[in-house]
């Protein structure tokens, strides 16, 4: 989740033709994340051949196939559990690509890998939230920021882009948290829900027998 993940349905709007369009002739939700990481490992190349312009253009691109794949499944009702994480574990990946390419190649601060650290991060407390069966859980930030925040911080002289970097970083930090509290809260209600179900239950026995007995 995110800030911006507000303007979802927005977004899913206007981008219905096309997903109806592309779901039309068989191009699934995967395939567009496939692409995108494809996208991103070309954006690393060109990056790390001194190419950075080219580089954060094919980045972005990849970024889009990101905003559409999730929009492409919900048109066609095509989202898997596989989807989820191939999504998930697409996106970082591609972060990562980038992100080699610039720091190799394009003199950009190793202070990058920040990013990448958080992101790790994130993913792997929605796998915890997912596998305790809480569902999407809002956060604060999501990859739009930590995304505006990389491609400012490759763009912006040092010790301002360490400063961009360690705030990506942080915003994954405090989105992994919420996750991890909200998996635990809703765990913890789901218990006491469960218990009082059962003790109400028994209750129940137990004033039936008291009648039976009158």
């Amino acid at each position: 989740m995110s800030l911006l993940y507000h303007f979802k349905p927005q977004k899913d709007r206007y981008l219905t033709v096309l997903a109806v369009h592309l779901a039309s002739v068989g191009v699934t939700a995967n395939q567009i994340t496939a692409l995108g990481l494809c996208l991103a490992l070309g954006a690393g190349i060109a990056a790390y051949d001194g190419l950075l312009y080219t580089g954060m253009a094919l980045f972005v691109a990849s970024a889009l196939c990101d905003v559409l794949d999730g929009s492409l499944a919900r048109t066609a009702r095509t989202r898997t559990e596989f989807g989820l994480y191939f999504d998930g574990v697409a996106d970082r990946f591609s972060e990562f690509f980038f992100v080699v390419g610039v720091v190799l190649g394009a003199h950009v601060p190793s202070s990058a890998f920040i990013v990448v650290a958080g992101a790790f991060l994130l993913l792997f407390a929605r796998i915890y939230g997912y596998k305790k069966r809480c569902g999407p859980i809002p956060t604060t930030f999501g990859r739009p920021e930590r995304l505006i925040f990389l491609l400012g911080g490759i763009l912006c002289p040092a010790p301002l882009s360490t400063l961009l970097f360690v705030t990506a970083g942080l915003c994954c930090t405090v989105s992994a948290v919420q996750i991890i509290a909200g998996s635990t809260t809703s765990k913890r209600r789901s218990t006491r829900s469960t218990h009082s179900d059962a003790g109400s239950y028994i209750s129940e026995v137990g004033n039936k027998d008291k009648s039976r007995d009158a």
